[in-house]
């Protein structure tokens, strides 16, 4: 049986419930039909505490209605939107604490302030508040900028001023940095490095999965001849099939991963010491720690040292797949087989492949004219 009760703070309401058997509980509610703040288990009737009085203030603000034409309301839309409710509930994570940002830095600025070119000075001048984290910091700024496009797109607001801010993070990009066989070679062999992690590696290596594919792989996408899977990532706007050859490479891999021992009931391809399926973010901690012991690194050109990441494998399988004897494939070939655009497949091939071969095309002119000079004299 519960009852209610009155208190000596207005609007706060205590519902006591008695069952036989079982001690009595009280439930502090901010107000009747409001969030309950705190539960009491035993004795007579709680009186109000200080935490309790901020308990409630925290759940009025939140109850009050956000003004639509401001840039809490725009992201309040934002969220309920259905380009919000399509995204994966890892970006969804990522770009809602961005989201957190935005709100707190600009809550009751009126949209139409945003409307005016001159305010993004005001935007900048944030970017740089946070350049002690880049990465975060270009976050936030895509993040305004994709809240912006949504507010242009309805009316809110007349232009995105968030479009076109350089981003602070150098080579965010990481077009340069690509698994080397040296890397490959410590990898194998550190002992800091578990044979899962190892596995997770080997399979990248061989197909070019990005991690959210790789630790979603099936058995029952691998075929006799291919692999057949639905990219999880979007690729504007759209997810791509990605259809894969299983080359003797990658029929090795996968029959040495078969041979893992696994719990019941778990069909993912690569699976942790445990016998489990790998989530996200145990995966990325797993490999940032292994990727510090083994110390795969990059030196910038500055002499900045920067740890390798999983996805930079993804830049080493496409130029084996660009510079492989015979096989002469085509950009929308290599975006068939990695779930790319045949823009982004271009972009990698001008950087590691044809800046490669305009080199050694140079040297060996160099070389040949060398030759011609001896024979001369």
């Amino acid at each position: 049986m519960a009852t209610g009760r009155k208190t000596g703070v207005e609007g706060v309401h205590i519902v006591t419930a008695r069952k036989a058997g079982k001690p009595v509980r009280h439930y502090i509610y901010a107000w009747r039909g409001g969030p309950c703040i705190r539960t009491v288990v035993g004795g007579e009737k709680p009186t109000i505490t200080k935490e309790d009085v901020k308990a409630i203030a925290a759940a009025l603000d939140a109850a009050r209605p956000v003004p639509k034409d401001t840039i809490a309301g725009l992201a309040t839309s934002y969220r309920a939107s259905p380009e919000w409710k399509t995204l994966e509930a890892s970006t969804r994570d990522t770009w809602g604490r961005a989201l957190d940002k935005i709100e707190a830095r600009w809550p009751d600025v009126p949209l139409r302030l945003f409307c005016d070119p001159r305010m993004v000075t005001q935007v900048v001048k944030w970017r740089d508040d946070m350049a002690e984290t880049p990465r975060a910091a270009d976050i936030a700024i895509a993040q305004l900028a994709r809240l912006l496009e949504f507010g242009r797109l309805r009316g809110q607001v007349t232009v995105n001023i968030a479009t076109g801010i350089p981003t602070l993070y150098r080579n965010a990009q990481r077009a340069e940095i690509i698994w080397t066989e040296e890397d490959f070679k410590v990898w194998n062999e550190h002992e800091d490095v578990h044979q899962s992690i190892r596995d997770v590696v080997a399979l990248a290596a061989a197909t070019g999965l990005r991690r959210a594919d790789l630790i979603g792989l099936t058995w029952d996408e691998i075929g006799d001849v291919a692999i057949t899977r639905i990219a999880r990532k979007k690729s504007r706007g759209k997810r791509r099939r990605v259809v894969m050859p299983i080359v003797p490479g990658l029929a090795e891999v996968l029959a040495a991963l078969k041979q893992r021992s696994r719990q019941e009931g778990v069909n993912t391809v690569l699976v942790t010491s445990y016998g489990t399926s790998w989530s996200g973010n145990g995966l990325s901690g797993s490999f940032g720690k292994a990727v510090r012991a083994a110390d795969i690194h990059h030196i910038d050109s500055d002499g900045e040292k920067r740890f390798k990441h999983l996805h930079d494998i993804r830049g080493t399988y496409a130029t084996k797949l660009m510079t492989a004897p015979g096989l002469n494939l085509t950009d929308k070939e290599i975006a068939g087989l990695m779930g790319w655009t045949p823009e982004q497949v271009s972009e990698i091939r001008t950087h590691y492949v044809d800046d490669a071969a305009i080199v050694v095309a140079l040297g060996e002119r160099l070389a040949q004219a060398a030759v011609k000079r001896s024979v001369k004299r």
